[in-house]
């Protein structure tokens, strides 16, 4: 009787399941996370470059006003699936014969886990443009 009690103890099978049922759920989290945070910054980056989209639209057309950078910016963003991106113009008064507009964008992205709060990352980024010849 002891004898089989004793090959029950010192038996391996079935042990890396376990291991592997315990760590699974951890190990399936951070590979979540690693994608969320991946994607976080590719929604960083496309608004940077939305932004400086705006920004060579701006210099082109010195006379764009807040609503026609926010409808070229959204348009943008649209093609790249992101939305609530906000756009703000602040320019400068003249100084040395031109003047300096600031586009501003502000992004909240939402990472969402099942289970867990919304934890928003907001993000915010400006360009600095230089308004020749107005």
């Amino acid at each position: 009787m002891f004898a089989k009690g004793r090959a029950f103890i010192r038996g391996a099978s079935g042990g890396a399941a376990l291991e592997f049922a315990l760590l699974a759920p951890i190990l399936i989290m951070f590979l979540i996370g690693i994608f969320a945070f991946g994607w976080a910054l590719n929604a960083m980056s496309s608004v940077r470059y939305t932004l400086e989209t705006s920004w060579r639209a701006l210099q082109m057309r010195n006379s764009l006003t807040q609503a026609e950078i926010q409808a070229i910016a959204t348009e943008k963003l649209l093609d790249l699936g992101l939305k609530d991106v906000k756009v703000t113009i602040g320019i400068d008064p003249p100084s040395g014969g031109f003047r300096m507009a600031h586009l501003t964008a502000t992004y909240a992205f939402v990472i969402e886990f099942p289970y867990f709060d919304r934890n928003p990352i907001n993000y915010a980024t400006t360009v600095t443009v230089p308004l020749v010849g107005t």
